[in-house]
């Protein structure tokens, strides 16, 4: 009985073993980062925000995650009544 117990921790043993170095030596499906180009460089996030009754704000921004930048962005201003819009 002895004998078993220690055959089968063996076996458990060497399986562990062998999906740690499995899982640390496989390098993980798609694209590395030398040979991405501009594929998630630049994120984008939109906003909008409601003020009152009558007036709402709404905008974007684009930033460049490499540099750190804001290379574009836009702010408008909505009067519901008016329908105007004032943007940068």
């Amino acid at each position: 009985m002895h004998s078993r117990l220690n055959a089968l921790l063996i076996v458990a043993a060497v399986a562990v073993f062998f999906a740690a170095v499995t899982v640390l030596t496989l390098q993980p499906a798609g694209v590395s980062a030398q040979d991405r180009g501009d594929i998630g460089r630049y994120q984008i996030s939109s906003w909008a925000s409601y003020s009152g009754a009558r007036v709402h704000h709404a905008g974007y921004y684009v930033l460049d995650t490499t540099t750190g930048k804001v290379v574009d962005s836009h702010h408008e201003i909505h009067d519901i009544d008016s329908q105007s819009l004032q943007g940068n």
